[in-house]
């Protein structure tokens, strides 16, 4: 036979392989081989009659082509990255290594997408849809379309990427309390619930219990915050407000809803906002979030909050409770 390896040498008979045992081993269909090797992908030697032969290292590379592909990398991309590769003898060691290298960053990004992907799927993504209950939190306004297009949550933005809403363009209803006749006048109370996924003392949510104090801390740091609901504890976790002692309430009141929403999506609080789902489960008997209108200096009680929750399931929303699609102005006097 006349084929020959890198520096002239011949390979041994024993490691060249037919086409078809090729095919036969690693699944890939003989025409697919053959269209491999026209692209460039992968190299032949010929027998003096002219059969193709492949060294046994083709498997490796074959092998790597097809997963690359089932992936999703065009097949113009996986051939740039095999390009030096050596196809006129078995790559070595140090010729897989520097491929990998080159490999890896990208795999670790796809990696990381397939997981946000995977995690995320049913929360949301930032694409501007909101016809999810989580888009109304997480995607208030669609605040996501100026980070850019797409699902920006999806693709590693975060409602903490998006610059301070005193820079934004705002449109639609009014979500300040602090201009006209009714300034200083009303107050936003809102109770926000969650239906833990075990009970407190689990360590399922242990996480969050542990950061239920500095998370509370910065809700009284921020601008507007006005009062909290909280037992001696310093939390709610121990107020009950329904029959199902899994869910737990936050209740508190704010000077308006863009002090609201820069807390709760502008801060460090964030991140929480985006792992909910780790430590509740999913919410279709009764809204997560409902707003309403107080009298400034009112303290709302859980009496109240569940009657503008039951209200809110009942009528969908309105100027008596809320979330933030629509939003409602507080009354005019």
């Amino acid at each position: 036979m006349s084929e020959h390896g890198g520096g002239g040498a011949p390979f041994p008979e024993d490691e060249l392989l037919s086409i078809g045992t090729l095919a036969a081993r690693t699944g890939v269909a003989i025409t697919a081989v053959r269209f491999y090797e026209r692209k460039g992908l992968i190299a032949s030697l010929r027998t003096p009659s002219g059969h193709r032969r492949f060294h046994r290292s083709t498997i490796r590379r074959l092998s790597i082509i097809t997963v690359c592909q089932r992936l999703g990398y065009p097949l113009a991309e996986i051939e740039d990255r095999l390009r030096d590769l050596p196809t006129d003898r078995p790559p070595t060691d140090a010729d897989w290594t520097a491929l990998s290298d080159d490999f890896r960053a990208d795999i670790d990004d796809r990696m990381q997408r397939l997981r946000s992907l995977r995690d995320h799927l049913d929360g949301c993504i930032g694409c501007g849809c909101l016809s999810l209950d989580v888009c109304l939190l997480q995607n208030t306004d669609d605040d996501a379309a100026e980070l850019g297009t797409g699902p920006r949550y999806l693709l590693g933005d975060s409602p903490a990427d998006l610059p301070p809403r005193s820079d934004h363009d705002m449109t639609g209803p009014s979500t300040t309390t602090t201009g006209g006749d009714t300034a200083g006048e009303w107050h936003l109370a809102q109770i926000n619930i969650g239906r833990l996924v075990a009970p407190v003392d689990d360590p399922r949510v242990a996480e969050f219990m542990e950061n239920l104090d500095p998370i509370n801390e910065l809700a009284e740091r921020s601008p507007g915050f006005v009062w909290r609901l909280q037992d001696e504890s310093g939390n709610a976790t121990a107020i009950r407000a329904f029959d199902d002692d899994t869910i737990l309430p936050n209740l508190s009141v704010w000077t308006s809803v863009d002090a609201l929403k820069d807390y709760v999506f502008r801060s460090d609080h964030t991140a929480f906002v985006r792992r909910r789902r780790e430590w509740f489960l999913p919410m279709d008997d009764l809204p997560v979030l409902t707003m309403w209108w107080i009298p400034a200096g009112h303290v709302p009680t859980l009496v109240e909050a569940r009657e503008r929750i039951d209200h809110l399931v009942e009528h969908g929303p309105t100027s008596h409770a809320f979330t933030f699609h629509p939003l409602f102005d507080p009354p005019s006097h």
